[in-house]
């Protein structure tokens, strides 16, 4: 009895240890998970990129202008901004709403 005890935990010990080893890269292609890992995504982001129909290609420029979440990606492009545009309102403090209606009273930003 005390050595199939001692069976079943080294059998659970390797399953677990093989679990915790585990890419966390492993839900996508080989290829496809290094070109999201090139553009400076981890696999928590490049899933939700995924999720949302981008492709690494798609998702770069914005990844570049420091977009890292699809959502807000979605919303600003959706809005009719460029990554560049986008990230200039973003980055002087601006929301999406406020760059929207500034925008179409002929503002930009610089």
């Amino acid at each position: 009895m005390k050595n199939s005890l001692y069976v079943v935990f080294f059998a659970c010990s390797l399953l677990f240890s093989g679990c915790m080893a585990a890419s966390p890269w492993r839900q996508m292609p080989d290829h496809e998970a290094s070109a999201w890992q090139g553009i400076g995504l981890n696999p928590l982001e490049a899933s939700e990129f995924r999720r949302n129909g981008f492709t690494p290609y798609d998702a770069k420029p914005w990844v570049q202008y420091g977009f890292r979440s699809a959502h807000m990606v979605i919303e600003w492009h959706q809005a009719r901004f460029t990554p560049l545009e986008a990230s200039k309102w973003k980055g002087k403090g601006f929301t999406l709403n406020e760059a929207v209606e500034y925008r179409s009273k002929g503002l930009t930003v610089k």
